[in-house]
């Protein structure tokens, strides 16, 4: 697995921050890897998450650890403002890559990347949102003919971790402050999993039409709200809804999902998901083992991927029909170049 053909990947990661923690957890999961390097330019920050990852090498930089040599594979959990950049510089020096979504700020900039890196090193994207078991499930019932023609979907993201808790304190904003100053929020930073989600299990989608609104001017720069109309390839109506905002609900990002077909129905409310139909079914589902289970899986096939030669699922065509979708509905919001 190493650059030798033998031993374990050795892989650097990119980032140190929230995320990194789960990335850190599916790493020692996989044994066919080791992470041998955090690279943050907050090096404490580093030193912390070096404790988690057994004792892993800590630099101020990606391009500092790739000088050092001793890398088979880069790992980049950093802020998306970063994603193009690190992606070019793993590349140069030939190594394969698992970027967190997206794989750039914006479509124009990851299609310039795509091109750049084309042919020259594998790159996989992080969207570990559909490596989730519940829509890994749905994926099952759908390629069973459960369902049969889909008839309409409907997938709302709804969240209060933007409204102050007792503390006065806003939950999101301290797990992830980064969120202060984005311009592209709502639908950039979240629903874009959403979107990844709803092509994989419906097929190619286009945007009819988009709302969005932040309701907390003054405290982040972005949307905090918005609802998004989309249609399937056979033109089944589909529509996405994301708050931050929405009172009386869970500060973490739980998912719904109806999706009504011909022959069944499936409902997905958290992390319980039904089947409707003649044969009914119902599952339940831990909500921190199946979020942890999402970025083992993403890491998993990563690792599987390379080792067997077979292409990725997430690869970096596969997101750029996503970031397509996101540029879409800025654009129908009004927000946005088409």
């Amino acid at each position: 697995m190493s650059a030798s053909g033998q031993g374990k990947l050795r892989v650097a990661l990119a980032g140190a921050g929230a995320i990194s923690h789960y990335h850190l957890i599916a790493w020692a999961h996989e044994k066919r890897a080791e992470v041998v390097a955090i690279c943050d330019p907050d090096t404490a920050r580093a030193r912390s998450r070096a404790a988690e990852g057994r004792g892993a090498r800590v630099y101020p930089s990606l391009k500092d650890a790739l000088a050092d040599g001793g890398i088979d594979a880069v790992d980049i959990a950093s802020p998306r403002a970063t994603h193009a950049g690190l992606v070019e510089l793993a590349v140069d020096a030939g190594m394969p890559v698992l970027c967190q979504k997206p794989l750039a700020r914006t479509l124009a900039e990851a299609e310039t990347l795509a091109a750049s890196v084309a042919g020259r090193a594998r790159v996989m994207v992080h969207e570990n949102w559909r490596f989730r078991p519940w829509y890994r499930r749905i994926r099952q019932w759908l390629e069973d003919g459960r369902l049969g023609a889909v008839e309409q979907v409907d997938m709302a993201m709804l969240s209060s971790g933007m409204l102050p808790d007792e503390t006065g304190a806003r939950p999101l904003l301290v797990r992830q402050p980064y969120m202060l100053t984005e311009p592209r929020l709502m639908i950039a930073d979240v629903l874009i999993h959403h979107l990844d989600v709803l092509r994989w299990l419906f097929g190619p989608l286009r945007v009819l039409d988009a709302r969005m609104t932040n309701t907390l001017p003054g405290i982040v720069v972005g949307e905090t709200l918005a609802v998004i109309f989309l249609e399937t390839g056979t033109h089944a109506p589909v529509t996405l809804r994301g708050s931050m905002v929405a009172a009386g609900e869970p500060v973490r990002t739980e998912d719904r999902l109806a999706a009504m077909g011909a022959a069944a129905a499936v409902r997905l409310a958290g992390t319980s998901l039904s089947l409707t139909g003649v044969v009914p079914l119902s599952e339940s589902f831990d909500f921190a083992a199946s979020y942890q289970e999402s970025f083992d899986a993403t890491v998993r096939h990563f690792v599987d991927c390379l080792a067997g030669g077979r292409p990725f699922e997430t690869e970096v065509a596969d997101n750029l029909e996503t970031l397509r979708l996101v540029e879409d509905a800025y654009h129908a919001a009004g927000a946005g170049p088409p």
